[in-house]
């Protein structure tokens, strides 16, 4: 079964909720449930959309697939109307190649697009809360005392549009984990803030 106030999957014997404390017995008293935490916001981030960068990404991706489509596709077809007797048959090779590089282009651009809009960095005193990209769109949580260690880094694209990359090795239940905020304007200095957030948490901690 499930509690009534919080959710929480139970066994069906149960008298109380172990998370809330709610009463399950049949004489089901009100509970007051705790508030959730309130924290008032530091700051945000929200990763930026840099078409000249991300249609980079896109041509080298596009150029890849439509060799690969090309080289197994375009042969096919090329064998197949050749032994049909087509004077073009030649021509599905280049025409597979020119499909796949326009199709894979304008979907990698799509997405990119989706889920740099999707996602969202909030900043507040104990903890940063984030939603990771537009597929899951759940909302997730990583306390500033979870993390062991941090990076900013720059690809060759991100410098010529001042963007950056940074990185979040987190102590996680069963491994560590990473998280990454992707193309962030002006890294440096956003990584700095973050630093002066994570370090004034961690004293405060002690």
């Amino acid at each position: 079964m499930q509690c009534k106030f919080c959710g929480q999957k139970l066994p069906d014997n149960a008298i109380c909720c172990s998370r809330c404390g709610g009463s399950m017995t049949s004489s089901r008293k009100k509970i007051q449930m705790p508030e959730a935490r309130k924290e008032e916001m530091v700051f945000n981030i929200k990763p930026a959309f840099d078409p000249a960068t991300i249609g980079v990404r896109a041509f080298f991706l596009a150029a890849f697939i439509s060799a690969v489509a090309m080289v197994t596709i375009g042969s096919v077809c090329t064998v197949v109307l050749s032994l049909l007797g087509s004077m073009n048959s030649f021509t599905a090779f280049w025409t597979t190649g020119a499909v796949f590089f326009i199709i894979t282009f304008l979907l990698f651009m799509q997405i990119s697009k989706k889920n740099t809009i999707a996602r969202k960095f909030t900043f507040y005193q104990t903890r940063m809360e984030y939603t990771y990209n537009a597929f899951d769109g759940k909302l997730r949580y990583l306390e500033y005392t979870s993390i062991l260690d941090s990076s900013v880094t720059k690809g060759p694209l991100q410098r010529m549009s001042n963007l950056g990359n940074i990185s979040f090795v987190c102590v996680g239940s069963f491994h560590d984990y990473v998280v990454v905020i992707g193309d962030v304007r002006d890294p440096d200095y956003v990584y700095k803030k973050v630093l002066d957030l994570i370090e004034v948490n961690k004293e405060l901690n002690k």
